[in-house]
């Protein structure tokens, strides 16, 4: 085989390798759920009834609702949290990207113990549209099948009361009844709202 026939086959070859190492990277629950092309999103949402409001006191979340939106490149999360002792509700805006790490900080130790896995989705919270202030990061431990995931809040993070994006969030102190939910996956339809009313940046 001559020498420079040999070489087209080696890097062929080793083109071939990195582009089926790159598939394999992005072949995840998240991609799976909500694959990179435009528009496409998964919805999740709880609604906790009175029984489980009545067990747990000390929770004021009386319903969550969560989108994830491939849009511009990336995948926009937007959550709604109605509490029973606001009259408005809560609005989490900031973007999400699979990791393996994705509860590790940089010293290799779990953020949230709760949190039993490593991998899951990475997601940080927007402190205003046009703010490079951080809002708060926070993992999602999202199933493999796509059809649920927890998410898992920080007691600090930055929220806009209500859907008027162009006034400051603010930072919400949630108490640790507030913090973990475990969303199951509903019709798209269901954020069409939210997703119409907040802008992702």
């Amino acid at each position: 085989m001559p020498m420079r026939f040999s070489r087209c086959v080696i890097v062929i070859a080793a083109l071939g390798a990195s582009a089926n190492a790159l598939a394999q990277s992005d072949d995840n629950p998240l991609s799976r759920a909500v694959p990179a092309k435009e528009g496409a999103r998964a919805c999740f949402a709880r609604v906790y009834d009175s029984a489980h409001l009545s067990a747990h006191p000390r929770q004021m979340t009386q319903s969550v609702m969560l989108s994830l939106r491939h849009e511009a490149r990336y995948r926009t999360v937007r959550i709604m949290l109605k509490e029973k002792n606001r009259l408005a509700p809560l609005y989490i805006v900031g973007g999400c990207g699979w990791s393996d790490k994705a509860n590790l900080g940089v010293d290799d130790k779990p953020l949230i113990k709760e949190f039993k896995a490593t991998s899951g989705l990475d997601c940080n919270a927007y402190s205003g549209l046009n703010s490079d202030e951080e809002g708060g990061d926070y993992p999602i431990d999202f199933a493999a099948d796509g059809n649920a995931l927890t998410l898992y809040l920080v007691d600090d993070i930055a929220a806009w009361l209500g859907t008027n994006q162009k006034k400051k969030t603010v930072r919400v102190k949630r108490g640790k009844d507030d913090l973990i939910f475990r969303l199951e996956r509903v019709d798209a339809a269901m954020c069409n709202d939210m997703e119409r009313a907040l802008k992702g940046k």
